[in-house]
């Protein structure tokens, strides 16, 4: 074997892999060898002197492409899932590799087929990405763009991610038709995905917010500038942009971490329309780990000193307009800025201790209702959230049986509605515990119904008294006729089971008047009431218990 070859071979050989690839300055294949007849439908031999990215299938010739030029200089390339142009099969390859001095700068590639991680990795099959425009919902946007920015400083790049608001861009949707808010958001993302690391690493994360992951040779002032023109010459709509941008290498951080902070970045910035002054994303997951140890304690002093107060939010019968019960909400007393109930609720979820919160607010609730009977005065029931990850909780359970007895309160004044902000794991086993509270009197809803897949599972294996529809829900509702059909659809599948229906969001009698249509049983929105702390102001309009 001549010295170059023989050296060329153990170069090789750090590589385990279906097919290695020796790619020369023009990025054309020099050498190959392994299973390329099985893979691509071609002998090794026939490789040589084509150009690389025409073996790799079209849509992922961009982010391929990016990362042999990224990594020219002094990267690499570590297992980045792209797919083969095959003659009858796209295999998906993870593709490694290096650029070796010693051999004229050649890039000396690996190829491995399926590898055993890729079900950890982002699966372009179920990620949500919307078929016109191409971008990715929230959740899929920061599990893709963790991966690829990852990947790109492996290779030698430097990630960017940028957080980008449209102001004006909600406005004008809604006083567009179906068809042109299609093409509104189209021409956002093609001009978002165009400039993206591999033509497809953007995300839109709320009605005017968007994010996408880049080069750092891109001039994001230009990008919203062109997004700006793009709805001038549509609609002739004078839109304002705004973006963010910070450094994504990770910088240490292990791929989930990264997803992590890119989740708390663009959904914080969609929320406030602006970032703290933050230059990369490891320090992005160190405030937030910061933040997060900072609201826990926050919450076990709430717990622990009750230092919350109850709102009474009315819930109405459609056809009287008349309240029937409250939906008690949570109001910190030293809120922080930026900080809503509902996040502090989910952060309890997320780190074990929302039964600890889930029990203070039941025995919140019913001191209150008793301190008002004490007052003279009597009151609707209401209804008090509680996490299916509590109620999973046998010790939770014990402890909310516990206090109930204690309380001595009416079991028909007390109804709880069951949050799906957690996925319950065990339906059948929670279902079990929820009969054992109504067989006493307790009433049971099924809350934020529609906003996600679990919905009909739960509906399926959890009996309850009512069910309330999300809000997104409602808002279709009033927009289409198709909305409409399936909201009286699910009203009426839920009354054939004996279970009543709520509506969220009511905000004007309009949308009143098309609930009402679609049969849905109890409204909740400003057209029948705020939250109060003193629910007698709507003394006038009760109309009994459950």
């Amino acid at each position: 074997m001549a010295d170059r070859e023989r050296d060329r071979f153990v170069a090789l050989a750090f590589c385990r892999a279906d097919i290695l690839l020796e790619l020369d300055d023009d990025m054309n294949v020099v050498f190959a060898a392994g299973a390329t007849q099985v893979l691509m439908g071609t002998g090794p031999d026939a490789l040589r002197h084509r150009p690389f990215l025409q073996l790799v299938a079209e849509e992922d010739r961009i982010l391929a492409g990016e990362m042999l030029d990224a990594a020219r200089s002094q990267g690499r390339i570590d297992d980045v899932v792209v797919r083969l142009n095959g003659e009858r099969r796209r295999p998906n390859v993870a593709l490694a590799g290096y650029r070796v001095p010693d051999f004229d700068n050649h890039f000396f590639l690996a190829l491995k087929l399926e590898p055993a991680f890729q079900a950890e990795r982002p699966d372009e099959a179920e990620l949500k990405r919307d078929s016109d425009s191409g971008l990715l919902d929230e959740a899929s946007y920061a599990a893709l763009a963790a991966d690829r920015a990852l990947a790109f400083k492996r290779a030698g790049g430097r990630p960017q991610l940028t957080v980008l608001k449209v102001d004006g861009l909600e406005s004008l949707n809604k006083a567009l038709g179906v068809s042109d808010r299609k093409r509104v958001v189209n021409a956002v993302g093609d001009i978002l995905n165009k400039h993206s690391i591999g033509g497809n690493s953007a995300g839109q994360v709320s009605a005017d917010s968007f994010s996408y992951l880049h080069r750092d040779d891109v001039d994001t002032e230009e990008i919203g500038n062109m997004i700006e023109a793009a709805a001038k010459s549509l609609f002739n709509a004078d839109l304002k942009s705004s973006s963010h941008t910070l450094d994504a290498d990770g910088a240490g951080l292990a791929e989930h971490q990264v997803a992590k902070a890119i989740a708390h970045t663009i959904r914080r910035f969609s929320e406030t329309g602006h970032l703290d002054k933050k230059k990369s994303l490891g320090q992005v997951l160190k405030g937030l780990v910061s933040d997060t140890i900072d609201n826990v304690a926050y919450i076990r002093r709430l717990v622990a000193k009750r230092e919350f107060d109850m709102a009474f939010m009315p819930v109405c019968d459609m056809r009287l307009e008349r309240v029937h019960h409250f939906e008690v909400l949570t109001r910190f007393r030293d809120a922080r800025p930026g900080v809503s109930p509902y996040h502090l609720f989910c952060l309890a979820e997320e780190v074990g201790i929302v039964a600890e919160l889930d029990l203070a607010v039941v025995d919140t609730t019913i001191r209150t209702l008793a301190e008002m009977t004490r007052k003279g005065g009597l009151l609707p029931a209401v209804a008090i959230n509680l996490s299916g990850l509590s109620l999973s909780s046998a010790q939770f359970v014990v402890e909310l049986r516990k206090l109930l007895a204690r309380s001595g309160v009416q079991p028909r004044k007390i109804m709880f509605e069951l949050t799906e902000s957690v996925k319950i794991e065990h339906l059948a086993e929670v279902n079990a515990t929820i009969q054992t509270f109504r067989q006493r009197g307790f009433r049971f809803c099924l809350d934020d119904f529609g906003s996600g897949a679990a919905s009909f599972d739960y509906l399926n294996a959890l009996d309850v008294d009512l069910v309330k529809f999300d809000g997104p829900v409602i808002k279709r509702a009033a927009a289409s006729q198709k909305g409409s059909d399936l909201l009286a659809s699910m009203a009426r599948m839920c009354a054939s089971m004996g279970v009543k229906t709520a509506a969220e969001m009511v905000e004007d009698k309009r949308l009143a008047g098309r609930v009402y249509q679609c049969g849905v049983d109890f409204g909740q929105g400003w057209h029948f009431g705020k939250p109060e702390f003193d629910p007698f102001v709507y003394a006038d309009r009760f109309m009994g218990g459950l």
